[in-house]
């Protein structure tokens, strides 16, 4: 009898020791070596750690501003309270809702519901017991009353609908005028259109049409359709946006029955509309939208949106094993461009307007943020940088299927020129953006001036040579396609900041220039930030773009662009192909950077300017 445990058997051991990221990242020697020699152990072993429950790493990401946060203590007397949360609230004790909530809590843990504001409005709530409260993201004073003895129940409220800056943020992400931007925001919270001109000082036809040009911007077909793509982006990257019947079943009691009918019309269709979705009369639709209006409190489908979408988020929140809270960047202006097929791209303009334009393609988990260090070398040399996000990446959609991925990418970067009124732009492909850049230098190749690759990924690299984790990651995925979900939803989900942290040093430890960058916690901030943001909705970009070298990506037959060069990193551990390149662009320089890595950006930006320049 064999006394070895098998590889399985051996990870599953691991996996029950903590967290499944922790197993995987120790256990990548084992899992490599077992690559060539046994592949079904090898696949059975990652299968193991894909199914596992990954929740107790998952991290939420909560927009700066739109929480606020009290402490009950022991007698049941506010111990301690943020500003925002007395803006919206007051004093909690005197509101009866609230003083329901500290019962239900005491009892069973944790307790979700609606409170009314000093206004007369209604915010989402949750109270919890100190031991649950604590992962929450409470402000310092909050969470030292928490650690105090005795029995204590911490409140949060989540609102990004009252946070005027937020608001003004995802008008402008829009390219809403200022007229469009003031009338959206009054929308989030005004009864109706009219309510809405009033507070902003015009007339209802004035409105009307600023309405309509802001929902075509937007690609909303009705205004709750606008409050919901609005909120969307209030309410952070980790907010379970989606499932809006599943909000409203487990938070305001509705049936199957309302929820699904609600949903749908929370999403912009009329009572008729929803009806003939459904198969029922429309009759039994407004039924069933007059009882979720009586369970909610509210009595517009806009109104409707707002709750489930806020009341969504803050049950994420709550339950995460932590949530992040995160400033919007300052440094870069977010934009979304809505497409015809109502998909949208997301990108960061970093301007100025009049600079010469230079798309950034960023990497399978970094390049959503630029690093500021090189942005401003970037304004110095007269560039107006663009970090256009992928589909499947950050905020933008995925594309419809898979296998077109990559040629959706690219006319999706053509309908964000087209939508910047830019006719040629240079741009900067780094690592695993290689398919993808080469995708659109092959389809939109005319619009090219100088292209730059950075440390470009061959077909089907493969190399035993290569021992880093990117390595193992690479070589596994090419070997079992069938893994690259399961295995990047697992990844996904770990987010919490210690294991991420983890993840990113293990990542990017082949390179002395990545090693040393990370040591620095401003940098390591932003890493952390940029890679949660990337795919904390969805992996389906990830996804997208490991199975194109899964299944035998090539470099396309003909590339477009007046001028391309060349970048290597001498400090990685990654095969460069260096022959593949050189006949693939015969005309290209090729530069060395000794030392640097994959965050070149960081490490190295005035190089990394002069290689794109030639």
């Amino acid at each position: 009898m064999n006394a070895t445990p098998s590889l399985s058997e051996t990870l599953r051991g691991r996996l029950a020791e903590g967290q499944p990221v922790d197993a995987v990242l120790d256990g990548w020697a084992l899992l490599d070596s077992t690559l060539l020699h046994d592949p079904a152990a090898f696949a059975e072993a990652l299968g193991e750690a894909a199914k596992l429950d990954t929740t107790a790493g998952f991290a939420a990401i909560a927009p700066e501003g739109s929480l606020g946060a009290a402490v009950i203590s022991p007698s049941g007397a506010l111990a301690q309270a943020d500003p925002q949360f007395i803006k919206w609230f007051g004093d909690p004790t005197d509101i009866p809702a609230f003083r329901r909530l500290v019962r239900l809590a005491q009892k069973q843990g944790q307790a979700s519901g609606l409170v009314e504001t000093e206004d007369g409005g209604v915010i989402a709530a949750c109270a919890a017991i100190e031991t649950l409260a604590l992962r929450w993201p409470l402000s310092d004073a909050s969470r030292a009353q928490l650690l105090l003895p005795g029995r204590r129940v911490a409140l949060l409220g989540f609102a990004p609908s009252r946070v005027s800056d937020l608001a003004q943020r995802a008008a402008q992400a829009f390219g809403f005028t200022p007229l469009e931007a003031r009338l959206a925001e009054a929308l989030l919270d005004a009864p109706n259109l009219n309510e809405a001109a009033e507070r902003i000082g015009v007339g209802r036809e004035t409105a009307r049409e600023a309405l309509k040009k802001a929902m075509r911007k937007a690609g909303a077909r009705r205004s709750p359709d606008l409050v919901r793509r609005m909120m969307d982006l209030m309410s952070g990257m980790g907010a379970p946006i989606g499932d809006v019947e599943a909000v409203l079943r487990a938070l305001f009691g509705a049936t199957p029955a309302e929820a699904k009918a609600a949903a749908r019309f929370a999403e912009g269709m009329t009572a008729r509309e929803v009806a003939a979705a459904l198969g029922v009369k429309e009759a039994t639709v407004r039924g069933q939208l007059k009882a979720v209006f009586a369970k909610t409190g509210v009595n517009k489908a806009k109104d409707l949106v707002r709750l489930t979408v806020e009341a969504g988020a803050l049950t994420a929140f709550t339950e995460a094993s932590e949530t992040v809270v995160e400033p919007v960047d300052p440094d870069g202006r977010t934009r979304i461009i809505s497409l015809s097929d109502h998909r949208r791209v997301a990108f960061v303009d970093y301007g100025p307007k009049g600079g010469r334009p230079v798309v950034i393609f960023h990497g399978y988990s970094t390049g959503r943020i630029l690093p500021l260090n090189f942005v401003a070398l970037l304004h110095r040399a007269g560039y107006r940088p663009l970090a256009v996000q992928r589909p499947g990446f950050g905020l933008s959609d995925p594309a419809p299927t898979q296998e077109s991925h990559l040629e959706v990418q690219a006319d999706d970067l053509a309908a964000v020129l087209d939508a910047l009124k830019l006719r040629k732009v240079d741009v900067m492909i780094r690592d695993g953006s290689t398919a993808a850049g080469l995708a659109f230098a092959a389809r939109h190749g005319a619009r090219i001036a100088r292209g730059l690759l950075m440390n470009p990924r061959a077909p089907r690299d493969v190399e035993r040579d290569h021992r880093s984790l990117i390595g193992a990651v690479s070589r596994s995925m090419l070997k079992f396609p069938e893994l690259i979900v399961p295995l990047g939803e697992m990844l996904r989900r770990q987010t919490r900041t210690d294991l991420l942290t983890r993840t990113v040093r293990r990542t990017l430890e082949s390179a002395p220039g990545d090693r040393t960058a990370l040591d620095d916690p401003l940098v390591l901030a932003r890493v952390l930030r940029d890679t949660r943001g990337m795919s904390a909705r969805t992996i389906a970009g990830w996804a997208a773009e490991m199975a194109v070298y899964a299944f035998g990506w090539t470099l396309p037959p003909v590339i477009g662009g007046d001028r391309w060069n060349i970048l290597f990193c001498e400090g990685l551990d990654w095969p460069v192909h260096m022959q593949l390149w050189q006949e693939a662009f015969p005309e290209a320089p090729i530069r060395k950077l000794p030392l640097a890595g994959f965050m070149a950006y960081y490490t190295h930006p005035a190089e990394v300017i002069a290689a794109l320049e030639g």
